[in-house]
C-alpha cells in the first residue's frame, strides 16, 4: 500500500480516537491497526482505517449502548468527511492570518476553514473581507465540525437560521411530542403517525450532535 495512504490512515485512526476520548467512550488505538471502543468498562465496537465500524449483537444491550454505538459510527463518518476535504483543499491564503488553514467550503461572502494541528482539527467560519484579501468577523468552533457547517451554511445564505433549532429546543419539543402522545385523546392516527415521526427524526438528530459548543467571536482579523 502507498506509504502517504498509510499515513493518511492512521491520521484519521488517532484523530477518531481523540473525539471519542472527548465524548467520555474508552478508546485505544492498538497494535492490530484499529480502534477498540468501549463504554461502562464493556466492549462496545471497533472501528477500522476505512471508518467501518464492527460490533457484536449481544454487547448491545439496551437504548444506551445504542446510542453510544451510534455517536461512534456518526463521529466515524465526520471525520472521515472532513478528513477526505482537508486532502484536497487549497490553503487559505489571505493577509495577516497566522495560522496555516485549509479552505473547506467558499460561498458568498463566508469561508469555512480549518486546520490540522496535534490535538485534532479545528474549525472556523469568516467573512471575506470586500477584495477578498483577507478575512473578519471569525467565528471559531474548535473540535466543533458539524457546528461550523452549520454556521457557515447561514452565514452563506444557504440555509435560513430560522429554520434551525438547537439541541435544547429540539429536546423541548421530542417532550412534547410524548406529552402530547400519551395524553391527548383528540389525537387523529395521521397526527398521532406524524409526532412519531418527528420523534423518531430527533431522537436521530438529538446523538450526534455534540455538546452545544458556543463559538468564539472575533469581530476583526
Amino acid at each position: 500500500m502507498n506509504t502517504e495512504i498509510v499515513s493518511q490512515k492512521e491520521r484519521f485512526l488517532q484523530e477518531v480516537e481523540q473525539k471519542l476520548l472527548r465524548r467520555d467512550l474508552d478508546a485505544k488505538l492498538l497494535e492490530d491497526g484499529l480502534i477498540h471502543v468501549r463504554w461502562n468498562k464493556q466492549p462496545l465496537c471497533s472501528v477500522d482505517r476505512d471508518g467501518i465500524v464492527r460490533f457484536r449483537p449481544a454487547d448491545i444491550t439496551g437504548p444506551e449502548v445504542d446510542r453510544q454505538l451510534r455517536t461512534v459510527i456518526q463521529t466515524a463518518g465526520h471525520v472521515k468527511e472532513y478528513m477526505r476535504i482537508f486532502e484536497r483543499a487549497p490553503t487559505l491564503k489571505v493577509v495577516g492570518l497566522d495560522d496555516t488553514y485549509k479552505v473547506l467550503a467558499d460561498f458568498g461572502d463566508a469561508v469555512l476553514a480549518g486546520r490540522s494541528c496535534k490535538t485534532g482539527a479545528k474549525f472556523v467560519t469568516w467573512e471575506w473581507d470586500f477584495d477578498r484579501q483577507g478575512v473578519h468577523a471569525g467565528h471559531y468552533f474548535m473540535e466543533n465540525y458539524e457546528a461550523a457547517k452549520q454556521d457557515f451554511a447561514v452565514r452563506a445564505g444557504l440555509v435560513n437560521e430560522q429554520r434551525l433549532f438547537s439541541d435544547e429546543q429540539l429536546g423541548v419539543i421530542r417532550n412534547a411530542c410524548a406529552f402530547a402522545l400519551e395524553d391527548d385523546a383528540t389525537l387523529s392516527c395521521a397526527e398521532e403517525k406524524l409526532l412519531r415521526s418527528v420523534q423518531e427524526q430527533i431522537g436521530q438528530l438529538l446523538p450526534e450532535q455534540e455538546q452545544e459548543q458556543q463559538p468564539t467571536m472575533e469581530q476583526t482579523m
